[in-house]
């Protein structure tokens, strides 16, 4: 049975983010730590122009913000491992990760010579999709998921053959699928036994989801500076609490200038 530590030289986890969500990176760290204290692969974040100081996380930073697909590309750059575990700031981790089993899937991903490996399912299965065990199978070539910004292990080099810049996540999810029909692409099946569960997205449209700030309270993890509105069911309110969230980032940005942020 293979064990995580065997595959420290071949993958990394890598982090997507940007330096206006630095409010969520502490909160993932430490539930990163309590959910997965053992990780033995080297963690990347993904930043701007803001420095960490991290034991957990180690900064990948790209410069000015050009956009998600933009900074990703010149991350990638700088990772040398063959495959990334791709995972965004705001996925917090709920329960302990399935270190056996993640293992058990890399080993099967790297035999199978998969492109990527999905770790969450979608909702429906799609039609033509061919299971290779029981957790996880082929996704058929004219799906439209095949290109999806969940937990993901990504064969590097095929992640950079499908990004274009200027893409929002939203923009490779949508047209990204296309572009990946010679790829080997690889998804769980089903949601109930993915070795990785986390909160899908802590943050939404720069707004803090409910279930976010409820996962934080329960594990007393506090989220510093506090300053984005909670996700309301109004539209027109959301409208207004965007609009409020963007000026008060502004500030929180312009503020930690040339400070170092202590993430532990």
């Amino acid at each position: 049975m293979p064990e995580l530590k065997d595959f420290t030289s071949s993958v990394a986890v890598l982090v997507s983010s940007c330096d206006s969500f630095f409010d969520a990176w502490r909160p993932f760290s430490v539930l990163f730590r309590k959910f997965w204290p053992d990780c033995p692969l080297k963690i990347f974040l993904i930043v701007n122009q803001l420095r960490i100081r991290s034991s957990l996380l180690q900064p990948i930073a790209v410069g000015p913000d050009h956009g998600w697909s933009s900074n990703l590309q010149l991350a990638l750059t700088q990772i040398t491992h063959p495959y990334v575990l791709y995972i965004q700031e705001d996925y917090f981790l709920t329960e302990p990760v399935q270190r056996n089993q993640l293992g058990a899937d890399f080993e099967s991903a790297f035999e199978s010579d998969a492109d990527s490996l999905c770790f969450r399912a979608r909702t429906h299965i799609d039609r033509g999709f061919a299971p290779i065990n029981e957790r996880f199978g082929v996704v058929p070539r004219d799906s439209d998921g095949r290109t999806r910004c969940q937990v993901t292990l990504w064969k590097r080099t095929a992640l950079q053959s499908v990004l274009r810049s200027d893409e929002t996540a939203w923009n490779f999810e949508a047209r990204g699928s296309k572009r990946t029909t010679d790829l080997h692409i690889l998804s769980y099946t089903h949601r109930e036994n993915a070795p990785i569960r986390y909160v899908m997205s802590a943050i939404s449209r720069g707004l803090w989801m409910p279930e976010a700030l409820a996962l934080c309270r329960e594990h007393r993890v506090e989220i510093d500076p506090f300053f984005r509105p909670v996700y309301s069911p109004r539209a027109w309110q959301r409208r207004l609490q965007r609009a409020i969230g963007r000026s008060r980032l502004r500030r929180q940005l312009a503020r930690r200038h040339g400070q170092i942020l202590a993430l532990e």
